[in-house]
């Protein structure tokens, strides 16, 4: 299959792309999925054996994998902001944003915080990284990040309440 049919063949195989997504039950409103679909085909087109079998067949395969890859990619990441949604408290919510407008506050909790539960601080909550990526930039274990974190809370919180 040449490239130069490429867009003959999305305008062939356009309607298989939405019913995979209707048969996944995707709302695609912005047509990310489609457009997925269409680069799953472009992929498919390229490698594409016609000794294996026919390419509709084929196509079809390697557009459901994408979409059901994206997914999974995207319940990942909505699973993750929801966990950090629950580990953060309102008062650390309100901390980030007095920190922009309050540098006498940021002082306040450097005079709370060791070095280390200020290094948790500065990059969990104010660079909004990971718990692994600031072990990782750290060269610690994620536990000890997680210390940090449990010992630098109730300071925040008591510095929080006398306010």
């Amino acid at each position: 299959m040449l490239e130069d049919n490429f867009e003959e063949i999305v305008k062939d195989h356009q309607k298989i792309i939405y019913h995979l997504i209707h048969k996944l039950g995707i709302r695609d409103q912005n047509e990310e999925f489609y457009q997925e679909g269409v680069i799953a085909l472009w992929k498919a087109q390229l490698k594409y054996d016609s000794t294996k079998g026919k390419f509709s067949s084929y196509a079809y395969m390697v557009m459901e994998k994408a979409l059901i890859a994206l997914i999974h990619q995207r319940n990942r990441m909505q699973e993750k902001t929801e966990k950090v949604i629950e580990s953060i408290d309102t008062s650390e919510c309100m901390l980030m944003e007095d920190i922009a407008f309050d540098p006498y506050l940021f002082e306040q909790i450097k005079s709370v915080l060791t070095d280390n539960q200020m290094k948790w601080f500065s990059c969990y909550i104010l660079e909004e990284l990971s718990v692994k990526e600031i072990a990782e930039q750290e060269q610690v274990t994620i536990d000890a990040v997680k210390n940090w974190a449990r010992l630098a809370k109730p300071k925040l919180r008591k510095l929080f309440m006398s306010i």
